[in-house]
C-alpha cells in the first residue's frame, strides 16, 4: 500500500474502527445512499457484501472493506461528508436515537448481513457504483458493464 493510502486507512481505523460491522456498514449506507429509497440502500449495502466477499478487493471483513483507501468516498479525507460521519461514530448511540435515515440505513446493514434481507440479485458480482452527480468527473466507470441505475446511482460490472 502507498504512503498516502496507508495515512489514510491508519486514520479511518482510528476515527471509526471501533465501529462493529453492522454500524460501519450502516454508517457508509448512510453516507453513500441516505437519500434514496430503500432498494437504492440494499443495493449499495450488496455492493458492501460483494467487496468484503471477494479477497480481490482490500479488506477480510466489511470494517476494512468499508475503509480500506480511496473504496467509498465518503471516508476520503477532503471528502464534505467525512466531518458528519466522524461525529456520528464518535457518539453512535446519541446520533443513532435522533436519526431515522441512519436507524434505516443500519436495519438494512444488518438485515443483509444477517441475510434477513435479500441482496439485490441483479447486482450479483457488481463492484461498482456512482452517483449520477459523481459521474461527470469519474473517469473509471467508462469501458465497463453497465447494469442498472437505482434511484441516483448507476451500478457497473467490470
Amino acid at each position: 500500500m502507498k504512503r498516502n493510502a496507508r495515512i489514510l486507512y491508519e486514520q479511518n481505523l482510528d476515527d471509526f474502527g471501533h465501529l462493529d460491522d453492522d454500524q460501519i456498514m450502516g454508517l457508509t449506507i448512510y453516507a453513500e445512499a441516505r437519500g434514496e429509497p430503500r432498494k437504492g440502500r440494499i443495493a449499495v449495502g450488496t455492493v458492501i457484501l460483494n467487496r468484503a466477499e471477494n479477497r480481490k478487493w482490500d479488506g477480510e471483513t466489511i470494517l476494512e472493506t468499508c475503509l480500506w483507501p480511496y473504496q467509498f468516498s465518503c471516508y476520503n479525507l477532503d471528502d464534505p461528508n467525512r466531518p458528519m460521519l466522524k461525529r456520528i461514530a464518535e457518539d453512535w448511540d446519541f446520533h443513532f436515537a435522533k436519526s431515522k435515515p441512519l436507524q434505516d440505513c443500519y436495519t438494512v446493514a444488518r438485515g443483509l448481513i444477517s441475510g434477513a434481507i435479500e441482496r439485490d440479485c441483479d447486482l450479483k458480482d457488481v463492484y461498482q457504483y456512482l452517483t449520477m452527480e459523481a459521474k461527470e468527473s469519474a473517469k473509471w466507470w467508462r469501458g465497463m458493464a453497465f447494469v442498472k441505475q437505482v434511484g441516483g446511482h448507476e451500478f457497473y460490472r467490470g
